[in-house]
């Protein structure tokens, strides 16, 4: 166990209800200590946001918490103790103090971590729950929140390895789960088709998508073949089987969208906003978020594998930004939309601060030495994403949540989405539309 060498400045931040046990232990160690605390409540304040450190002469001790949010501004935060020479360290969170805090050396993931998915307590226990891309890093992670919530769960996937791991995992773990695993394709339709047609869900969860932008600027004809076709037939279906519900994953790259990835996403969203109009027994509605820390493919996952290749990182633009969110923050904001009753809408995180590369690159690399490799922004990739397009209104806040009213859809819509779904096209023509057609 770490016994840290703490400085005369100290500041705690992290879980509060935790402060003044770990204030009075550290005061019996260090009775000449300073100690400051700053708790959720206080991360928008000018305090924090404008604190001063002690060059040389801090130490900033993040405690965990229950429940992990609120990325951009600690990791801000503490760039700023680093640049500052502070010491960083994490305190596991411990329910009782028995002899004394297990101090660790602070390592990013600290933020954003947990060790097991806890089952949501949401009330949906007699309807069933169809989650595509439900092997997914978010969609398997849904699939173990709702573990305890539904009556049945049915995780469709084209993925065979990523599902069978997941239903070893959730036998094992989650045995209260009711889960009936599918290897297929959404867009297939016929195999789709199938599926509700045996199991009617109650709740559809559209999680299934590709996503990586760098990727897919090459892959034009399988981003509008997954993203767009397969929302199609997800959103047709979910009407068709008179589900209660359709929710669209999206991605804060759908707004202005400069990638193949992007405009897919885009025009998934109004697809969505289309079936709300023109369904009569199924609320359609889409979820906005950035980035998933530690989704598979992202840049700490990605970035983690060059330090074990080569010890180094590849950085895009260092002032780059990227709106960041935890798992825990994902199932609140799902939690919060299936009990909206709302169609049409657009739900987003709105309190959440973008991070840009450097600060992220820094806080990865505390305490180690691997070099950093400076690199440009890659095709399709963009200096600063926004989770709210210019032309969308806000029309209702709660707490950190906001939904925003879609912006009217082109008479030609419908049109142009036969055309680009279409087999006698050419590759070229459907990429001009993608990228010409203002939806």
């Amino acid at each position: 166990m770490l016994k840290p060498d703490l400085k005369e400045q100290i500041i705690l931040i992290g879980e509060a209800s935790k402060f003044q046990e770990v204030s009075e232990f550290i005061q019996r160690k260090s009775p000449k200590s300073n100690i400051l605390n700053f708790d959720k409540y206080q991360l928008y304040s000018e305090d924090f946001l404008n604190f001063e450190f002690q060059e040389n002469n801090c130490s900033v001790i993040y405690i965990e918490e229950v429940y992990k949010s609120d990325f951009g501004k600690k990791a801000t935060f503490l760039d700023n103790a680093i640049k500052a020479k502070a010491d960083l360290f994490t305190i596991a969170f411990q329910q009782d103090l028995k002899t004394d805090f297990n101090f660790r050396e602070f390592e990013l993931q600290d933020l954003y971590k947990i060790e097991k998915v806890s089952p949501s307590k949401f009330p949906q226990k007699n309807k069933k729950l169809l989650i595509t891309g439900g092997a997914g890093y978010i969609g398997s992670a849904l699939v173990k929140y709702y573990s305890d919530s539904f009556s049945e769960i049915i995780i469709v996937d084209q993925s065979e390895s990523a599902l069978f791991f997941l239903k070893e995992e959730i036998g094992f773990l989650y045995p209260n789960a009711n889960i009936r695993c599918f290897l297929a394709d959404v867009t297939n339709r016929q195999r789709m088709t199938s599926i509700f047609e045996e199991f009617e869900p109650e709740i559809v969860i559209h999680a299934a998508a590709y996503k990586h932008v760098s990727l897919l600027e090459n892959e034009t004809e399988e981003a509008i073949n997954n993203n767009i076709a397969g929302a199609y037939i997800l959103f047709y279906l979910a009407e068709t089987y008179k589900a209660e519900q359709c929710i669209l994953l999206s991605t804060d790259k759908a707004v202005a969208p400069k990638s193949v990835m992007g405009k897919s996403k885009l025009w998934a969203e109004r697809l969505c906003f289309w079936f709300s109009q023109i369904g009569e027994k199924t609320t359609f509605k889409t979820i906005r978020f950035g980035n998933v820390l530690g989704s598979t493919g992202s840049v700490l996952p990605v970035w983690q594998k060059q330090i074990e290749w080569k010890n180094a990182i590849n950085l895009t633009d260092g002032d780059a930004s990227r709106y960041f969110f935890t798992l825990q923050e994902v199932f609140k904001l799902t939690d919060f939309i299936l009990e909206s009753e709302s169609s049409g809408q657009i739900f987003i995180s709105k309190n959440e601060q973008g991070v840009s590369l450097n600060t992220l690159a820094n806080l990865k690399l505390y305490n180690q030495s691997a070099d950093i490799l400076r690199t440009e922004l890659k095709r399709g990739e963009k200096k600063q994403e926004q989770l709210i397009a210019k032309n969308e209104k806000e029309i209702q806040r709660h707490g950190n949540f906001l939904i925003l009213e879609n912006t009217e859809i082109n008479d030609d819509f419908m049109e142009q989405l036969s055309v680009l779904l279409s087999d006698k096209i050419s590759p070229e023509e459907k990429k001009a539309i993608l990228e010409n057609y203002k939806i």
